[in-house]
């Protein structure tokens, strides 16, 4: 079994926050239609957002009047695997790898049996994602013990 503690990427962070500046510079830069470019810099602004949103779920919860910090983690057993995200552990099959390297690993889970939430869950692993011990266990156990249609190739 593995269990891993997932953390707030800091890279994850720089990454997303330095594309949507880029993003929002280049439109201020190519001389459009001043409607034309408040409209994209707000898309932008609003995309950056709904990114924070979604970290700040996955990390923080409001509890009885107060914001809790959450300590998200991922287990992966035998037959299924758990994933705790916004406060609830689901039960999930086991993941799917979408992209493994050195830097960046993307899973892909689905739920286990739950009706009406069929869509898949991505987890983008940064290298500052888990710890390094964690991160070497669960990239062995990826690479040599995921049974062989899940595992990379």
């Amino acid at each position: 079994m593995i269990k891993c503690k997932l953390r707030w990427s800091l890279f994850e962070l720089g990454f997303v926050s330095a594309c949507h500046l880029m993003a929002a510079i280049s439109v201020l830069l190519a001389e459009l239609l001043i409607g034309l470019e408040l409209a994209i810099v707000i898309a932008v602004l609003v995309s950056y957002l709904v990114y924070l949103r979604d970290q700040f779920q996955m990390f923080i919860v409001p509890r009885r009047g107060t914001w809790q910090r959450l300590k998200p983690e991922l287990i992966i057993g035998q037959q299924s695997a758990r994933l705790s995200r916004f406060g609830k552990l689901r039960e999930m099959q086991l993941p799917r790898v979408v992209y493994f390297s050195e830097f960046l690993l993307v899973l892909s889970f689905h739920p286990e049996s739950e009706r009406g939430s069929t869509r898949a869950v991505h987890l983008v692993l940064w290298p500052d994602s888990l710890e390094r011990s964690e991160a070497a266990r669960l990239r062995r156990y990826l690479r040599f013990d995921l049974p062989s249609g899940l595992a990379v190739n």
